[in-house]
């Protein structure tokens, strides 16, 4: 794609263009008690051209089933647990599906201290979201193994408008799910870890999302990361411009980056309209693809352009289900070290889908139980 299509295509979605409902994933407050099932299951038709091939899969898919339970040990602890339910026979195990589980330790309003498995303390919108609420995704959100052991330490200010947290985790280059980053043969790696600095403000109308992280690759030098999430905020609309830089050596900087625009318009208070924007590309000269992979998260030589539209419906008298729709178009090359287009991949997506939660703690609640 070239570079005043995409420019354009980004204009258009500062300009008219979900975000998605808010699930921090870095959270300060206690969670309270909740017992909660949720999931989602989605009708796709992808119309496919890969180096001239056509192909046209659709079908019926279980896209999420979800167990969450959280609750305060006293006023000082509280515990955190989100568990993926999905059957994946030899590639996941148990844990590799748990996404949170940690204590967190309040000593009094303004600070918190965490242990256990959490999200990566990385800045941006999209990345905020719960998964089961990004409808269509980037590829560095696809390929990034978030869900990591570690610890970490966040200031809250008085106010509640800004919270600066410290992060030491497990790298996203140990583990399978980050498959750009292994040898082949190879698929998890102990002894990386990552480091991360977070902020998350509020300023009136605008809100920020920022983080500078180090990810220990498997050569033991870094991928560094910078992600800039920014967002403002409105009665009945939002949008949101999360700009991310990676760089893997000194003179890596301008070459791997990824910008995402999008926008959320409530025509009522059941009903909404979103679009979506996005470009990545890694062309970096050195070879990342041969014969060990050192950006995690997206090939070498890669230049991706993905935009979208579509709605969200809440109804009013069952606010615990959602219906979407989305159509979306990817645009994917790849380049060799000279620029000379080595692959390409063009692809047009339908999708619906139905979203359920079940809050079991409310409802027993509700009932006296």
């Amino acid at each position: 794609m070239k570079t005043k299509q995409l420019f354009s295509i980004l204009t258009l979605a500062a300009a008219l263009l979900p975000a998605f409902r808010a699930n921090t994933q870095v959270v300060f407050s206690p969670v309270f008690s909740q017992i909660r099932l949720e999931a989602r299951a989605d009708f796709d038709y992808h119309h496919v051209n890969q180096d001239d091939v056509i192909s046209n899969p659709f079908g019926f898919h279980g896209k999420y089933f979800n167990f969450i339970v959280g609750g305060d040990l006293n006023d000082k602890f509280s515990y955190f647990f989100r568990q993926r339910i999905i059957a994946q026979e030899g590639s996941v195990s148990f844990f590799d599906n748990t996404d949170f589980l940690y204590l967190t330790y309040h000593p009094n309003k303004n600070w918190m201290f965490r242990l256990g498995k959490d999200a990566l303390a990385v800045g941006g919108f999209e990345y905020d979201a719960a998964p089961i609420d990004v409808l269509f995704s980037t590829n560095y959100w696809d390929n990034f193994y978030c869900f990591q052991l570690g610890g970490a330490a966040a200031f809250k200010s008085n106010d509640g408008n800004h919270m600066l947290l410290a992060q030491v985790a497990n790298s996203p280059y140990v583990h399978y799910g980050a498959a750009l980053g292994f040898a082949p043969g190879q698929e998890w790696r102990s002894g990386l870890l990552s480091y991360s600095l977070f902020w998350s403000g509020k300023l009136g109308h605008f809100n920020t999302l920022y983080s500078v992280n180090m990810f220990e690759r498997p050569d033991h030098k870094f991928m560094n990361y910078i992600a800039l999430g920014n967002k403002l905020i409105y009665d009945r609309w939002d949008l949101y411009l999360d700009l991310i830089h990676h760089a893997l050596a000194t003179d890596d900087w301008g070459k791997n980056y990824a910008a995402i625009a999008c926008f959320n318009f409530h025509l009522t208070n059941d009903f909404n309209i979103y679009g979506k924007a996005s470009y990545e590309q890694n062309l970096s000269e050195v070879d990342f693809v041969n014969p060990v992979a050192l950006d995690c998260l997206i090939a070498s030589g890669s230049r991706i352009a993905k935009y979208g539209i579509g709605f969200e419906y809440n109804p009013s008298f069952c606010k615990d289900v959602r219906l979407h729709g989305v159509l979306s178009y990817n645009d994917y090359r790849v380049e060799d070290i000279n620029g000379n287009q080595q692959s390409f991949t063009d692809q047009i997506t339908a999708n619906i889908g139905i979203t359920w939660h079940m809050n079991i703690h409310r409802m027993f609640m509700e009932r006296g139980l």
